[in-house]
């Protein structure tokens, strides 16, 4: 992929600011807004340079501000910008380190169009900075990974703004239990989606969301162990809207008579994880699935009761609506059972074999062959070690629409594969193919300059070199991670010319204990093509 003509002419502003006359008012907002996101990936956003930026940029008609993986960014420039821009309508700020409470109140408090705060993984941030926000449009906050929040913070913030209707709080280890009944009188009706939960939870916790929040939409209990068929109860009447809903590993439901409560979930459910869930009724399974006929999406991962004769009885009666099918990890379903999915689902959309040790796909064949259906995958997952070859190519010569593969350890996966995936998946952008053996720099080339990746893991392939860094990096430039460990023939200097050519902060991670020493790379002149320099002066030696 190359750079844009607005990509260039972007780049240019953003390091000239300071010398271009009155750009600040010649600039449309939008372009406000993305200059100061780069120049704060770019780590350009120093002190000296602020003041160009807070002349030029910070206007009063900025709406969206994202502020990501700076470590130049103070609570001082936070306070600027709350003062210069009090009308904001999304603001994101992602680990950035030096950020403390101090300046998410400076910039919060005088908020009052605010619909979407996002305060990620901030490790010096309590919550406490938020005590002053009030905005009555405020729909989406975002607290994940902000392990200091404490259950004071998010009782104050959700008090002060009850219009909030979505809340994720993933990974905030402070926070306990009780803070969720807090949450549902504070939102009460407004509630309708909240996204991860502390544990252990327990019954009073959840009964406390059915009491207070009929419009409950989504609900992520993910690991709350101990939940149980009464709690499951009181939620299924309480929440009749709810449409997403994930309760994978949620262990309490795996016996009788606890697990007897799936056959009360709402009719209206949409979305439904019982991943981990390790469900061994089978007449139950596939009663509580068949009577949920809205479902586009279910994720039945590790699941005995998942076999070949009640995995096509489900999609018998739901797979023609199904858009999101996840049955990695079986130990039992086999190529008969896999054959309901080609034959029942007609509008998929995603499909996760992985680690399903019986299977070949081949039966999935009638299915990646179709012209109208396998236009329609945006996500394939097939780390499945007996997977065909036969299968593999029918995906990547069909399935055109294709955004996410991950085959990683397949030993099948070859440079044919990803040279004709390059051809045909034109918005491909994300690749897993960890440990694929046969897969060299020719292929993840051919990928990498056709495709606009975003995420590219390529772990413990030894044959990988600087050739494909360089490509990468002057092919990629929206790159936002690439994986590389045990990659001994890539080096540390080329991995630096990666961070420093890709446009977003790419993350790198590259850890190779036997890294071979520093090659002097340099550019073919008459191919275009990045080499080794000790290589090629000893073939010129041989000559």
């Amino acid at each position: 992929m190359v750079k844009t003509l607005h990509d260039v002419c972007l780049t240019c502003i953003q390091k000239r600011l300071d010398k271009i006359p009155d750009v600040g008012r010649r600039l449309p907002n939008v372009h406000k807004e993305i200059l100061l996101e780069r120049l704060v990936n770019h780590d350009i956003l120093t002190e000296h340079y602020f003041k160009a930026v807070q002349k030029s940029l910070f206007m009063n008609n900025l709406r969206r501000v994202t502020l990501y993986k700076s470590d130049q960014l103070t609570d001082a420039m936070l306070k600027t910008l709350g003062e210069r821009c009090p009308s904001m309508h999304q603001l994101t700020i992602h680990m950035c380190s030096k950020i403390t409470d101090n300046g998410i109140k400076s910039v919060t408090k005088t908020q009052k169009e605010l619909m979407i705060l996002e305060l990620r993984k901030l490790a010096n941030f309590t919550g406490k900075g938020l005590e002053l926000l009030k905005s009555p449009t405020l729909k989406l906050l975002d607290l994940r990974g902000c392990n200091a929040v404490t259950n004071e913070a998010v009782e104050t913030v959700t008090r002060n703004n009850p219009t909030i209707s979505s809340l994720i709080i993933y990974d905030c280890g402070q926070l306990s239990p009780q803070v969720f009944a807090s949450i549902a009188q504070a939102l009460r009706h407004n509630l309708e989606e909240i996204e991860g939960c502390p544990r252990p939870m327990t019954d009073e916790n959840i009964t406390a969301l059915a009491r207070f929040c009929p419009n409950l939409t989504n609900l992520n209990l993910l690991g709350s162990s101990k939940l149980t068929g009464n709690a499951l109860l009181e939620l299924s009447q309480g929440c009749t809207r709810l449409e997403s809903l994930d309760l994978s590993y949620c262990y309490g439901l795996q016996e009788s008579p606890d697990n007897q409560f799936l056959w009360t979930l709402p009719t209206s459910l949409t979305h439904l994880s019982l991943c981990g869930v390790l469900l061994a009724d089978e007449d139950l399974v596939v009663e509580t699935l068949q009577r949920l006929r809205h479902l586009k999406s279910v994720r039945l991962c590790g699941i005995p009761a998942i076999n070949d004769i009640t995995f096509p009885k489900i999609l018998q009666h739901i797979g023609g609506s199904l858009e999101v099918i996840d049955i990695s990890g079986s130990r039992v379903l086999t190529d008969v059972g896999l054959a309901a999915v080609a034959k029942y689902c007609t509008c998929l959309l995603e499909l996760d074999l992985s680690i399903s040790k019986l299977l070949t796909g081949h039966t999935l064949l009638p299915l990646l062959r179709d012209p109208e259906r396998a236009p329609l995958l945006r996500k394939i997952f097939l780390s499945v070690q007996k997977i065909q070859a036969e299968v593999l190519m029918a995906m990547a010569e069909r399935c055109c629409n294709l955004e996410k593969f991950d085959a990683a350890g397949v030993e099948k996966v070859s440079d044919h594969l990803l040279m004709t995936m390059a051809a045909n998946c034109p918005r491909l952008k994300h690749v897993g193919i960890k440990g694929c053996k046969q897969v060299t720099d020719t292929g993840v080339c051919a990928i990498a300059r056709c495709c606009p990746l975003k995420s590219l893991v390529l772990s413990g392939i030894q044959s990988i070199t600087d050739k494909t860094v360089f490509t990468v990096s002057n092919h990629c430039h929206n790159l936002e991670e690439i994986y590389l460990n045990g990659c001994s023939n890539v080096s540390t200097t080329t991995i630096n010319y990666l961070i420093d050519n890709c446009l977003p902060r790419v993350y790198v991670q590259h850890k190779t204990p036997n890294l071979v020493s520093e090659h002097i790379m340099g550019k073919n002149i008459d191919t275009g093509e990045f080499c080794r320099m000790d290589l090629l002066m000893d073939s010129g030696s041989a000559r």
